[in-house]
């Protein structure tokens, strides 16, 4: 199963990749996990509800939570969401500086003279 490009995906394609991924990650560890019907009620989610979101990909996030919880995977949203401290001090790029050849007289300003 090919994994689907999120960058060029829409939202609903998005919350159906993730409903699939799910479900595969709990059909695969069904011993683990049990079958659709036990492990909504090991995520505190009507049978129906947890049906229509493998179906759908749509939940809540509250509910999205939950699944990946019941699923142990909620430290890969961690990972995956965590702030690098470095990025927040990084400094921006420095712009080019132009060449002086490359100064056209349509640049400058005009700044009047206040001090005469």
């Amino acid at each position: 199963m090919k994994n689907l490009d999120f960058t060029l995906a829409t939202t609903e394609e998005i919350m159906k990749e993730l409903a699939q991924r799910a479900k595969q990650k709990r059909k695969q560890n069904m011993h683990y996990y049990g079958d659709q019907k036990k492990f909504a009620q090991h995520i505190g989610m009507t049978h129906r509800r947890y049906q229509q979101f493998e179906i759908s990909g749509k939940i809540t996030l509250e509910k999205f939570i939950d699944v990946l919880r019941g699923l142990n995977a909620l430290d890969k949203i961690q990972e995956l969401l965590e702030l690098d401290d470095e990025s927040l001090f990084k400094e921006e790029t420095p712009k080019k500086k132009r060449k002086a050849s490359s100064f056209k007289e349509d640049d400058m300003v005009n700044i009047p003279d206040v001090f005469s």
